[in-house]
């Protein structure tokens, strides 16, 4: 019998780096929040219960966008990333099967990745499994230490890194997949770290070692993994990767584009072949393109509806919401 899967995403972050009234995780990539790629990555999984951790100041966005969907739980101060952790308890009662832990500012992760993870948890029959990335110049994560045989030991982060410990390039992805009716007894021994005054979830590693459990870590070297959206340039640099995704997917279905660079393709979008698409051709979320259409130059087109064999261009054309 396959074990259960739930998962539950750490967002109670605040974001102060976006410099922006609206919390990081609110402000959309091609048209789609933040919050939104691993909240989807857990239910293409098919992971229940699906567990947002959020704080005070963006619960109530999140509540909007997920109407039903997932479960809420509350992490009124921000003290840490295990602390966040135990404000999801409540919903994983009497749970007995693997827990994904993930964060929910990167927009990176997706069904593969995860369905990677716990194929490796369960094969290997960790109790706690996590995902590292190995860099030529690691960015401030925390670093994998490992015993003799190559089981993790710990994972310590920057801060509290020696000088021999900082020049260990495999660091954590911030990943996890708990087998619960093992790890979950052991949570609430972490400590309060006495230099941030936070508790932080990369110490179960080291208790669960100490306590005889498996600890394993699934080596993944994809750079993006371990790349959270803080900054503005973040966004940026996200928005192009996806684009270019998005951009690839049409010209494989059979759509063209004269200049690929200078074309924006929101998620959501659904374009029919033999349709071209001209310079400077801004496709929004919602629309809908039929077959052998020639969009551009200059459109901007959202939530609309083209036919086919339609030619557009020098236009902004934006539908209702439904």
């Amino acid at each position: 019998m396959e074990r259960k899967t739930a998962a539950v995403i750490l967002a109670a972050g605040k974001g102060v780096r976006m410099k922006s009234s609206r919390n990081k995780l609110l402000h959309k990539i091609l048209g789609k929040e933040i919050i939104r790629f691993p909240v989807e990555a857990c239910q293409g999984i098919g992971a229940e219960p699906i567990i947002v951790v959020a704080g005070p100041h963006n619960i109530r966005g999140f509540r909007k966008i997920f109407p039903g969907e997932v479960n809420f739980a509350l992490q009124p101060k921000p003290l840490g990333t295990a602390h966040a952790l135990w404000q999801a308890e409540k919903f994983l009662e009497g749970f007995q099967g693997d827990v994904l832990v993930l964060v929910g500012d990167s927009p990176y992760v997706n069904v593969e990745i995860l369905s990677m993870l716990l194929k490796f948890h369960r094969e290997t029959s960790s109790d706690l499994s996590l995902i590292s990335s190995i860099f030529k110049e690691p960015p401030p994560y925390g670093r994998i230490i490992k015993d003799e045989e190559g089981k993790v030991s710990r994972v310590v982060e920057e801060i509290d890194a020696t000088e021999e410990e900082l020049k260990i390039k495999e660091v954590n992805s911030s990943y996890y997949a708990f087998r619960w009716e093992t790890i979950s007894s052991l949570l609430h021994r972490i400590k309060q770290n006495p230099r941030k005054g936070e508790y932080y979830l990369t110490d179960i590693v080291e208790i669960a070692y100490k306590n005889g459990l498996k600890t394993s870590a699934l080596r993944i070297d994809n750079p993006l993994l371990s790349k959270g959206i803080n900054t503005r340039k973040d966004l940026a640099e996200a928005s192009e990767y996806f684009n270019r995704k998005n951009i690839e997917a049409l010209m494989e279905s059979g759509v063209s584009f004269v200049s690929p660079s200078s074309a924006v393709v929101e998620f959501d979008v659904h374009v029919g072949r033999d349709t071209i698409i001209y310079p400077f051709t801004y496709l929004g979320e919602g629309t809908r393109v039929g077959k052998k259409c020639i969009i551009g130059p200059f459109a901007f087109l959202k939530k609309v509806k083209i036919e086919d064999e339609w030619e557009v261009s020098f236009v902004k054309m934006v539908g209702e919401d439904d």
